[in-house]
């Protein structure tokens, strides 16, 4: 090929597509997208939108099928992968570690070990999480340690400190990116912005657990792709980046803004139920890193994205309304 791809792999997910949308909206031809599903409804996918010369689809498994993922890297050569999939649902990972070993651990190991042989590999990006840091009650930096408190959490740590060891022993050319939560619109319904204001829409209660009173640091998908796309552009093998904002907000302080939003009272849409297991009380990234070497900085307003949100549900209503609203695990 003339053009070496860009790959990027969970392309289905919410951030996966807004990777290969912002590749394209970039310029960047050809893009390769990889998912184990068939690609999802144009409401959740922000490239439907675009011109997609040059974007190919491809169905394929990286757990349960690696053999032909390789097979299919090798005729693409690209010079960049971004892997985005993940198994993400924390409360599940209590009940079904395995799988999220599978995917998280292993299926990035196999996957790396892979792409380090490979002479037209250039760049490996990858998709950590700031929920290995365990609860930050001071902002912590990329060089912290970790201290997992869930099985989600524990795989995604494990895969980070394989790719260290390959940075290290083999110059691996990887990048990490860390956020805390992302938002935005063609997310995942069963999220807590999009289920929060669907169930305002349907004039049901939000449950929240323990009352909502973690902290969360909510970042606009955008602002989190736009710093893993110049981490990839610019960032040194082995870098880890931060991505979040400074905020004090809880769940619950989330909800009641979105209530406000569409003109609800807090005790009109929320409800207290048990608190989650493993639940941490806040995620707090020091983010300097990231504005120093890649002149990073949140540009969404928070309260800006909750309004595009609220606007991207409305405008999609006749087809969320057919959607599950609920977490629907894929074995």
């Amino acid at each position: 090929m003339s053009t070496q791809p860009v790959v990027v792999i969970g392309s289905n997910c919410f951030t996966g597509s807004h990777f290969v949308d912002a590749l394209l909206q970039a310029g960047v031809r050809p893009v390769v997208g990889i998912s184990r599903s068939p690609e999802a409804r144009s409401m959740y996918l922000p490239y439907k939108a675009r011109d997609q010369q040059g974007f190919n689809f491809y169905r394929m498994d990286l757990v349960r099928q690696p053999q032909a993922l390789e097979t299919l890297l090798d005729e693409l050569e690209p010079a960049t992968v971004i892997n985005v999939a993940a198994l993400s649902e924390v409360a599940l990972s209590n009940h079904r570690p395995l799988e999220y070993f599978e995917t998280n651990t292993l299926g990035v190991v196999r996957l790396c070990h892979f792409l380090r042989t490979r002479p037209y590999f250039k760049r490996y990006v990858h998709i950590s999480s700031a929920e290995i840091y365990g609860p930050c009650p001071h902002p912590v930096s990329e060089t912290d340690p970790f201290r997992p408190s869930t099985p989600y959490a524990v795989s995604k740590a494990a895969a980070d400190l394989y790719l260290s060891t390959l940075v290290s022993n083999f110059g691996f050319p990887a990048v990490t990116v860390r956020s805390t939560n992302v938002y935005g619109k063609h997310q995942q319904l069963f999220k807590i912005i999009p289920r929060t204001i669907i169930r305002i829409k349907q004039n049901r209660k939000i449950q929240l657990h323990g009352g909502g009173h973690a902290v969360k640091s909510f970042v606009h998908i955008r602002d989190v792709v736009r710093g893993g796309l110049e981490a990839m552009r610019v960032g040194e093998p082995g870098g880890v980046y931060h991505f979040s904002t400074q905020s004090d907000l809880t769940v619950a302080g989330i909800v009641r803004k979105l209530g406000e939003l569409m003109g609800k009272s807090f005790e009109e849409i929320a409800e207290t139920v048990g608190e989650r297991l493993g639940q941490d009380s806040r995620y707090w990234l020091d983010c300097t890193k990231a504005q120093r070497e890649l002149g990073w900085r949140p540009e969404v307003d928070f309260e800006d994205g909750l309004r595009e949100t609220i606007a991207w549900i409305e405008q999609s209503w006749d087809q969320i309304v057919q959607e599950p609203l609920e977490y629907a695990h894929k074995a």
